[in-house]
């Protein structure tokens, strides 16, 4: 069966498309560097796939040249890999990335940049044809190194590019599986008395109804989420039904990421939304959950669907169909949450996202926190020149256990 016809590209994919074009200033590339940094959570953090004690991120970092009104001007352009440690969770680790990076992703750009005459926008890494599809979290780090230069070298913001109006968007915190119900109580009421809005629960077999009506009689009214990383089988369905009791925002992954029938099932017989993560890696998978009924509800990450490109194709789609988004997240640091956080501003985005500083979650970050206000918290949008706050350069290095130099 044919595809139906889609929508035509908003506004927001049009700006991002321009990006790098000919009313771009000059950019060349003059060499580029893949490190990966290791940062350490603040403590194990524990999912129905695994338990995770590090954070190891690997970075593009790329140095161009732009031409400036009064002479050359120096530049970085900086992307962040969201693949984690090991394949847990998805077809690439930090290893797998990085010779992505090294090996094919970055070469082919600095080949690209040298015939070109310039840096390409970051729809040339994600165009049709491209590695997207094979390397979606190495190709989205590209992306976003090579739109953080061109913003840079223009001193023009991520959200001022999109259109961003709103100055702050509300913040989601996450809890991982934890063994006692108590200890799951405590760490909740500090994120509530801290000021979030939203929590998320880890949830998997044997740890879901105990823990999430916990939960739920301390905190009646918190928006409240669970998150299963694909832990059940067809054959817990029912068991997956009693939950609706409890009043969840959504269900976040019951099922294997390739079991769409069953999330189907589970959608039709619960009145919690089904939401899919681990299922959507592309945006052609959002399109396939939606025509059959298998979600009502999206979780973006847009890392793993290849980049802003793709998640603006999500969000496109999504909205033709009425269906509402969240921004989730994979530890970033908060460079990378910054630039999620952007995302979550758009229309559509109707429940608070995986936004809480890093430092929740990590024992060191890349860039300052920021200032959350308000309550429940939300947290400011980067207005600043780039996609986000710019890492710092020393703590980088500092934290670097590997670097590769590549340059023309």
């Amino acid at each position: 069966m044919d595809e139906p016809l889609r929508p035509a590209p908003t506004d927001v994919e049009v700006a991002w498309s321009d990006l790098g074009g000919s009313g771009s200033p000059g950019l060349r590339l003059d060499a580029a560097d893949v490190l990966t940094v290791e940062l350490p959570f603040r403590r194990p953090v524990r999912t129905a796939a695994g338990t995770h004690m590090q954070r190891p991120l690997v970075l593009v970092r790329l140095e161009v040249t732009a031409d400036g009104s009064e002479g050359p001007v120096e530049l970085v352009g900086w992307g962040e890999c969201a693949a984690l440690t090991d394949t847990t969770y998805d077809s690439e680790d930090a290893g797998t990335a990085a010779q992505a990076l090294v090996g094919s992703l970055v070469p082919a750009l600095l080949e690209r940049s040298g015939a070109g005459g310039g840096l390409p926008g970051p729809s040339a890494v994600t165009e049709p044809g491209s590695t997207r599809s094979e390397w979606p979290l190495a190709t989205a780090a590209l992306e976003m190194a090579v739109a953080d230069a061109h913003l840079r070298a223009s001193g023009r913001s991520f959200a001022g590019l999109l259109g961003v109006d709103a100055g702050s968007v509300p913040v989601g915190a996450v809890v991982g599986l934890e063994e006692d119900d108590d200890d799951l109580v405590g760490r909740v009421a500090a994120l509530v008395d801290a000021g979030y809005g939203r929590v998320k629960l880890k949830i998997g077999p044997g740890r879901d109804v105990g823990p999430v009506g916990a939960v739920r009689r301390r905190f009646p009214g918190l928006v409240l989420m669970a998150d299963a990383n694909g832990a059940y089988t067809p054959a817990e369905l029912d068991h997956l039904v009693s939950l609706d009791r409890f009043g969840l925002a959504c269900l976040e992954q019951p099922f294997g990421r390739t079991d769409l029938a069953t999330h189907a099932e589970l959608a039709r017989r619960s009145s919690t939304p089904v939401c899919l993560d681990e299922t959507v890696g592309s945006p052609a998978d959002v399109r396939r959950a939606i025509g059959l009924g298998a979600c009502g509800v999206v979780c973006v990450k847009p890392s793993r669907l290849g980049g802003v490109a793709a998640a603006l194709e999500v969000h496109r789609d999504a909205a033709a169909a009425g269906i509402p988004l969240w921004i989730g997240g994979m530890y970033e640091s908060g460079y990378a949450r910054s630039v999620n956080a952007v995302l979550a501003a758009l229309p559509g985005f109707s429940l608070p996202g995986d936004l809480a500083p890093a430092s929740v979650a990590l024992g060191e970050d890349l860039v300052p926190d920021p200032v959350l206000e308000g309550r429940p918290l939300r947290v400011p949008l980067h207005r600043g020149p780039g996609m986000g706050p710019a890492p710092d350069g020393p703590t980088v290095d500092r934290l670097s256990r590997s670097v590769t130099r590549l340059a023309p």
